[in-house]
């Protein structure tokens, strides 16, 4: 036989198994057009070029290596689906006198036909698509569209490698998977793990017990950075736990739904039940994997749709008014009005007013409280206790006139508003240094000071310079060249649009570097010079790349969601086929059969969707408290993305469930 004949039965084979291939050569393309599409983003120099380009570049590089370890998975997986129907079909051929290798020079002809079909159509599908995709992510960051259509030799060439060798490696696989069968064996495959299977009730208390745990972590994590590091912790658990459950735990809750006699000795649970025992020990993981992927586009999309929504929120948060100054290194009140006057020459020169200002300084320092302790102390130097803290210090007389206030304190009183953190105490005791809390300032509210989410927070007000001089000189010694300065803040608002406050804050840079020449290093100023519009649009592109990237990648585990979910239809479809037309040829009405099949999709298609919710209602808090980290704190807004995100991923769910039932309904229908 010669590799022409080989070929041509390859040809006619994926033609006959059209309904099976048709739909893995189509994920093959979408998957090979978007890792296309990654990596030419990566290498776009026009958008390197862009303000904030540098931070896309790095969000679509860290899209690339995804998508690829997904496309490695997702291949194999559905590959295995493949295999499980067509092992009949080699096992025929064996018997029919075709010996394994000539079965593997079929399948190497199958093998390179479906690659080339979806590697050129991925690249295709890829080239065309990728303007269109970057004017998208361009509208999303708000960045100005380039013009020109561009083609990435590194997206073709990684393209064409990668993916040639993740069909290598299903050849590999699949020729191994006929090998060590014999053609009985291949004849049967389809028929294994038909005996009923037992009730694991370890491995069921085992997932049940790594779901809580996982659960647990998600709802008592309060810390952000905490949050941050368990994040993979918890979601490690949730993924083991949901296996567990659907291989053990669902056989269980079957079983207890056969033993109630009132529910199941009825024609449609009876069948539907019964089935579905038996069938659960391979299906299992293929609604485990439903449920992950459903879970994961459920949280990336609604993560990120609800930190593009909060921008604005977020942007006044961090940046209460148009302008910001930070003077940094314990300015002297010589320095402080050089640097003020530089400001107001700054407004004049370009045009502009000020509007409304405020200015202050303050002390920031860290310290590890324990009840009303606190210890300011380098973390691992001792055996260190309580939660890590941030006390914002400011004295009487900088409160009183921001305030316009006239109260007074004694040396060992102060005054203190809880940003975040306990709010029953009574005295703080810092190093030794003890303080009674006169007053809790309720309705106070400074610019600057509300940007901490991460760590509790305390604004505290001391008697005078001295006594903020003494805790800087404490924290000093402890923390040496780490030690934090006392800082002058100024905020303003001023007239005019972004590019006049840009001009602006340009012309108070020239400032200030023509103040500090001529002065020795020490002496020179050091100050952070921030326009609110500036950051708005670089916070923007941040945003909007996360969102882009949300969406693609839950685009991409969409697909391979609605994919699985097809599979499983078609498979079942072909070994339900059989047993409801015995059914029927034993008195039950087609009507009856109908129903039954109804019931049984119901159950297994809404399960992953109902456990995908569940997760994602867990997985709130803490996802909530991965916000805080950018300052996103409306977990309102939050809430409403979440709801509107599951609302629109359950209507796209019903149609793939209502397509892919008809898919299940032909195949059972069929008449032989």
């Amino acid at each position: 036989m010669n590799n022409f004949f080989y070929g041509k039965l390859a040809f006619g084979n994926l033609r006959k198994n059209g309904r099976l291939y048709l739909p893995y050569i189509l994920a093959a393309v979408g998957i090979g057009a978007m890792y296309y599409i990654m990596v030419a983003l990566t290498g776009d120099e026009g958008i390197e070029k862009m303000p904030g380009g540098r931070d896309l570049k790095m969000i679509m590089g860290l899209g690339c290596g995804v998508i690829m370890i997904f496309a490695v998975i997702f291949l194999f997986y559905t590959n295995s689906f493949l295999m499980k129907r067509r092992k009949k079909e080699f096992g025929l051929f064996h018997i029919l006198g075709m010996e394994k290798k000539h079965i593997g020079k079929m399948m190497f002809w199958e093998t390179c036909m479906v690659g080339f079909l979806g590697i050129a159509g991925g690249l295709a599908g890829g080239i065309l698509l990728y303007k269109l995709v970057v004017l998208v992510l361009l509208r999303i960051t708000g960045l100005d569209v380039p013009f020109g259509f561009t083609v990435s030799g590194m997206g073709i060439a990684n393209v064409a490698v990668c993916f040639a060798v993740v069909f290598g490696m299903t050849l590999v696989y699949n020729l191994f998977q006929v090998q060590k069968a014999n053609a009985i064996e291949l004849l049967h495959s389809a028929n294994q793990g038909e005996r009923e299977p037992r009730t694991r009730w370890i491995l069921a208390v085992f997932g049940i017990a790594a779901l809580g745990f996982g659960y647990w972590i998600a709802i008592v994590t309060e810390n952000p950075v905490d949050a941050l590091l368990l994040f993979f912790v918890a979601v490690i658990l949730v993924v083991i736990g949901t296996y567990c459950l659907f291989t053990a735990g669902s056989i269980a809750v079957l079983k207890m739904m056969r033993k109630n006699k009132k529910y199941f000795y009825r024609t449609k649970h009876f069948i539907s039940v019964s089935g579905m025992i038996y069938r659960m020990k391979q299906n299992a993981v293929g609604l485990a994997n439903i449920c992950i992927l459903s879970t994961m586009v459920l949280v990336m999309v609604s993560g990120t749709v609800a930190l593009y929504a909060g921008v604005g929120d977020i942007i006044n948060n961090r940046y209460p008014k148009d302008f910001a100054l930070t003077g940094y290194g314990n300015m002297s009140e010589e320095e402080k009005a050089a640097l003020n006057g530089m400001f107001q020459q700054a407004v004049k020169e370009t045009g502009l007013t000020v509007e409304d200002s405020v200015e202050y300084t303050s002390l920031s320092v860290a310290v590890w409280k324990s009840g009303e302790n606190m210890r300011i102390e380098n973390q691992g130097a001792v055996t260190l206790e309580g939660k890590i803290s941030v006390l914002e210090l400011i004295t009487l007389e900088e409160y009183n006139r921001l305030e316009n206030q006239q109260k007074e304190l004694a040396e060992d009183e102060i005054l203190v508003s809880v940003r975040q953190g306990d709010e029953d105490d009574q005295a703080y005791s810092i190093n030794g240094r003890n303080f009674r809390i006169k007053e809790r300032l309720k309705d106070f509210d400074m610019e600057g000071l509300d940007s901490n989410v991460i760590y509790d927070g305390y604004f505290v007000v001391v008697k005078d310079a001295q006594i903020l001089e003494e805790l800087n000189e404490m924290q000093k010694e402890v923390y040496d060249n780490r030690a934090s300065s006392k800082d002058y803040r100024m905020y303003a608002d001023i007239s005019g649009t972004s590019e006049q406050q840009e001009d602006c804050a340009g012309r108070l840079g020239e400032l200030i570097e023509a103040y500090n020449q001529g002065r020795a290093e020490e002496e020179h100023l050091s100050v952070r010079i921030d326009v609110k519009e500036e950051q708005r649009e670089g916070f923007m592109i941040f945003c909007g790349g996360f969102l882009f990237l949300g969406i693609f990648l839950g685009f991409v585990f969409l697909m391979a969601t609605v994919l699985i979910i097809y599979y499983k239809q078609i498979s079942e479809g072909y070994e339900d086929k059989e047993r409801f037309e015995i059914m029927q040829k034993v008195g039950m009405s087609p009507r009856e059969v109908k129903a039954s099949i109804h019931s049984q999709i119901l159950k297994v298609f809404f399960l992953p969707l109902v456990m995908a919710c569940v997760h994602l209602i867990m997985a709130f808090p803490m996802m909530n408290r991965l916000l805080l980290m950018f300052n996103m704190k409306n977990p309102g807004l939050f809430a409403v993305c979440t709801v509107s995100v599951v609302g629109i991923f359950a209507v796209i769910y019903g149609i793939v469930f209502g397509i892919t039932a008809r898919a299940y309904y032909r195949i059972v229908g069929e008449k032989r």
